[in-house]
């Protein structure tokens, strides 16, 4: 079995257990595809990425349908410049956003 089988496996283990509406494993698939995103970036731009990037992807779509919620998804459009050098933290805080009380 190829290395890259073993995170496939893993997928679809957690592809069932969302089917059978055991959402607990939300944060396993999260770890799942930060480990994805490891390996390929260690296999930076080789052929031996390209398995690893089809799990990547199938992991994407497994989180799209079961609706993840994603935090730095969220920050990142409310806050498009937030990587930016310079950025002012405080002005994410709830009372800029609202006002202050």
């Amino acid at each position: 079995m190829e290395h890259w089988e073993v995170y496939q496996d893993e997928l679809d283990r957690y592809r069932e257990e969302l089917d059978n509406d055991n959402y607990e494993v939300q944060e396993d698939v999260l770890g799942l595809e930060m480990k994805l995103i490891e390996k390929i970036q260690l296999y930076h731009e080789s052929e031996d990425a390209a398995p690893y990037e089809k799990v990547l992807r199938e992991l994407k779509a497994l989180k799209q349908e079961f609706d993840f919620y994603d935090e730095e998804g969220e920050l990142d459009m409310m806050f498009p410049n937030r990587h930016d050098d310079g950025f002012d933290e405080d002005s994410m805080s709830a009372s800029s956003f609202f006002g202050d009380d």
